[in-house]
């Protein structure tokens, strides 16, 4: 009996170690393959730049990866969303789908689409994932997946914690086990090592520089407290109310976005093919660009691609037009709803921020004026440049939250990305907006309960 137990549990432990080497090495190709699509598309976004011209090609660029998905024999239906499904059903994801996702996305930024490269790491990684399925275990097979699509983000934005949440409550999956939670991590970790080596960072720097910024705000509510001029209730306002507000603006925006990206995708559906959705949603973003061009709104294009840039310059505490996150929303739905491949995640990360940053600035030029420097606006029009990068930060993570309906995920990535001290504020900011409208979002998985399916 003894013998046959330590048998047992010596064969479940060769069955772990197996997994986990597996598992790792399935991290290592995620991130360079990561890396590799990371380079391939800031490229592309620098082509672009270069070339504004560029931007009346996108119809082609469309029809273009459509027939690279047809003639590598891959569905063109296949998505962040469709993968996620079939992610959490257990079914395998084709690996032509890498190649296939890797051109489109490249296409689409080389010609102005509004798409990022995080969604489209999701996709690939899925893709990849199905070749190292044989090697694994039967509960293994399970995981491979999901934690492909996590160690992907994780690696992608610099937060490979994130990345191992994201790969649970996208699914809306509990962990059946240990080992369901250490697969991600293994592979979370082995991608982030290499995309680190590699170069390849989102927002660099940001929470060292949202730490200083956010100091100058809390030193100055405390100062307020303090002193008796705010008060505990007016302090708490200082910088909780207001963020609770973003979450809600976030909450109603994002919801307002996701049903529109709904409607007009199913209302260009109704035209039959895909070619026929890619010429109407490319020929609607090419003439955006090309006449605000003509008319002398050539920054208009900065709106195009990732977004990376205006995130960072939101972020840093930076002002932009209280439009950005209309314009950059716009760009992104005209894009998304044609079908063009690329990811969601980053334009949604730079909407957050672009709505965070104009409510900031708002906040500070309302404080300024209608309380005159006493209470709520010595805190805020006392130290501007700090106000509007934490209302940026706390934007990027309560928009996420609202489209995606991952708070947690949101709450691990403002750790990562701006430091525990914007976190803390971030966080009930998320929650509130994934509230605002929880059966509205990017991703069906994250709307429905394992009884579901």
């Amino acid at each position: 009996m003894l013998d046959e137990l330590e048998g047992a549990m010596a064969t479940a432990a060769l069955k772990f170690l197996r997994d986990g080497l597996v598992f790792a090495v399935l991290g290592g190709a995620v991130g360079a393959l990561t890396a590799m699509l990371s380079v391939a598309v800031d490229a592309a976004a620098e082509a672009f730049t270069a070339y504004p011209q560029l931007g009346w090609l996108l119809p082609v660029a469309g029809l273009a990866t459509y027939g690279f998905y047809r003639a590598t024999g891959v569905d063109f239906a296949w998505s962040t969303a469709s993968v996620a499904k079939a992610a959490r059903n257990g079914e395998e994801v084709p690996l032509r789908l890498v190649p296939a996702v890797v051109v489109g996305t490249v296409l689409t930024v080389l010609c102005g689409g509004s798409v990022g490269k995080e969604a489209a790491a999701l996709q690939m990684a899925a893709g990849a994932s199905g070749s190292f399925r044989r090697q694994l275990s039967a509960e293994g097979r399970l995981w491979a997946a999901p934690a492909a699509m996590g160690a992907a983000l994780g690696a992608m934005l610099g937060v490979p914690a994130a990345g191992v949440v994201f790969s649970f409550e996208v699914l809306r999956r509990r962990p059946s086990d240990g080992g369901a939670v250490v697969a991600p991590t293994i592979a979370a970790a082995a991608a982030w090592i290499v995309t680190e080596a590699c170069g390849v960072r989102f927002l660099p720097q940001v929470a060292e520089a949202l730490s200083g910024e956010w100091a100058c705000l809390a030193a100055m509510a405390h100062s307020g407290f303090e002193s008796g001029d705010l008060g505990f209730l007016g302090a708490a306002m200082a910088l909780v109310v207001p963020v609770l507000f973003v979450g809600a603006v976030s909450g109603a925006v994002g919801a307002g976005f996701c049903r529109a990206v709904s409607m007009l995708r199913c209302g260009l559906a109704r035209l039959g093919a895909p070619v026929f959705a890619l010429a109407v949603g490319g020929v609607a973003v090419s003439l955006l660009l090309g006449y605000a061009e003509v008319l002398g709104y050539g920054g208009v294009r900065v709106y195009c691609g990732p977004g990376a840039d205006l995130a960072a310059v939101a972020v840093e505490g930076g002002v932009l037009p209280w439009w950005s996150f209309a314009l950059k929303g716009a760009l992104t739905l005209l894009t998304f709803a044609g079908g063009f491949k690329g990811g969601e995640i980053m334009p949604v990360l730079a909407v957050g921020a672009c709505l965070g940053n104009a409510i900031g600035v708002l906040a500070v030029g309302a404080c300024g004026i209608v309380f005159s420097g006493q209470g709520l606006a010595a805190v805020v029009a006392g130290a501007p440049s700090a106000a509007i990068a934490l209302f940026s930060a706390v934007g990027v993570a309560s928009f996420f939250s609202s489209c995606t309906k991952c708070p947690l995920t949101a709450c691990v990535l403002s750790l990562g990305l701006f430091g525990p001290e914007v976190a803390v504020l971030a966080a009930p900011a998320a929650f509130l907006s994934s509230l605002c409208a929880p059966r509205v979002g990017l991703y069906p998985t994250a709307l429905s309960s394992d009884s579901d399916g």
